[in-house]
């Protein structure tokens, strides 16, 4: 892959992420450790720092303390290397900047990008979650981004059924059975690069998935890149415990694209 100059990255990882939750257990789900013993977030950093993205924007609530305590110490960074302002700290760490926005646990995601826009300025960003990871290639995302002249482009993927499927004929007779197929859908992958025009369209009343981006679709001004090598999503406990035993047989594979 030939180098070029990142836009910053948005990272949403403020959420309380209930659904991956054990009783008892409130470690907020960006630093949950993999078997390796360091937290999803830092393997979420490795991915987009393997490219060569050097700014991050990470809109935080939920445990924001502590994900700035795991940054600072996995970077090295002592505390009076912070810069604060109002709902915002910052540090550096070598060639790459930090910037955590904290909008509270509770906000939704409109209200946490609208407060991260000061540190975006008028460039386009790349939007990502702090609980996904992938071998997709994010230059791929950013040429059709570029070639497309819209306001957001998606990286789409399939999922596997969580359950066998079955064809049933004539005479309740099964004809077919998969188990757990590969779904047909096309599914968001997590993975966005955004014009800055999108900042125009976000309302803090509204959801972005439920509604910024139904009306960019009406308007045509969102775009499709497919991957269709790994995705792990870190959404629920099981997705963890799934993730996990692949990480140990196979190690870090969302490195290997760079």
């Amino acid at each position: 892959m030939g180098r070029r100059t990142w836009p910053p990255v948005v990272l949403l990882c403020g959420g309380l992420g209930l659904r991956q939750r054990t009783d008892g257990d409130d470690l907020p789900k960006p630093l949950r450790p993999l078997p390796d013993g360091r937290a999803l977030l830092l393997h979420v950093l490795d991915y987009y720092r393997a490219f060569g993205v050097t700014e991050f924007v990470l809109c935080v609530g939920y445990g924001a303390d502590g994900i700035e305590k795991t940054l600072l110490e996995e970077y090295a960074v002592r505390p009076e290397g912070v810069e604060a302002g109002a709902g915002w700290h910052r540090f550096t760490a070598g060639d790459a900047c930090f910037t955590l926005v904290d909008s509270g646990p509770q906000a939704e995601k409109c209200v946490r990008l609208l407060e991260a826009q000061e540190h975006v300025g008028d460039r386009g960003f790349l939007l990502g979650y702090a609980d996904v990871l992938s071998d997709f290639d994010l230059g791929a995302l950013v040429a059709l981004h570029e070639a497309a002249g819209g306001v957001v482009t998606v990286t789409t993927t399939r999922v596997r059924s969580r359950y066998g499927e079955l064809t049933v004929g004539q005479g309740a007779l099964v004809t077919g059975f998969a188990e757990k197929p590969a779904r047909p859908e096309l599914i968001s992958a997590g993975y966005f690069m955004c014009s800055p025009e999108l900042f125009r369209f976000l309302d803090a009343d509204q959801e972005l998935e439920g509604h910024v981006l139904p009306r960019l679709v009406d308007r045509a001004a969102v775009h499709a890149v497919a991957h269709d090598g790994l995705w792990l999503p870190f959404d629920t406990y099981k997705d963890f415990i799934d993730a996990e035993a692949l990480i140990a047989r196979e190690g870090c594979p969302w490195l290997t694209p760079v």
